[in-house]
């Protein structure tokens, strides 16, 4: 059983999707947040996914992402995605280096209103 408290809204007025995530997550959680995410982008028509994980904490360890981030991968290839994360947590890091590999648009953000920048300024497809 999950851990985790999600918010997943559309903002019109951005077209961006918005998930904030709060608790401790399992790998599992991390395929399961952004499959649900690749479906708001899909129902919405948006490209630009703002998600907010700066209340998580990662309960596996960090060598689990290389099984997340193949299966991810192919979901999000055509889609930005700007994370908001805590200060402290290399594994917020490490996501992202794996995530670039895998030629995925992803940036890790101190605040909102910065992710929020940033997604902006991403091509919308």
């Amino acid at each position: 059983m999950s851990n985790v408290s999600t918010c997943i809204t559309y903002d019109a007025s951005t077209s961006l999707i918005l998930v904030t995530l709060k608790g401790t997550a399992s790998a599992q959680d991390v395929i399961n947040f952004y499959k649900i995410a690749q479906h708001y982008s899909v129902l919405y028509n948006s490209n630009r996914i703002l998600v907010d994980v700066s209340q998580v904490t990662h309960q596996f360890p960090a060598t689990d992402l290389l099984n997340i981030m193949p299966t991810i991968a192919s979901w999000l290839k055509q889609t930005a995605i700007a994370r908001v994360v805590s200060f402290d947590g290399f594994m917020n890091d490490l996501f992202v280096q794996k995530a670039k590999r895998f030629n995925l648009n992803t940036e890790n953000f101190e605040s909102v209103q910065t992710a929020k920048n940033w997604l902006l300024e991403q091509p919308s497809f």
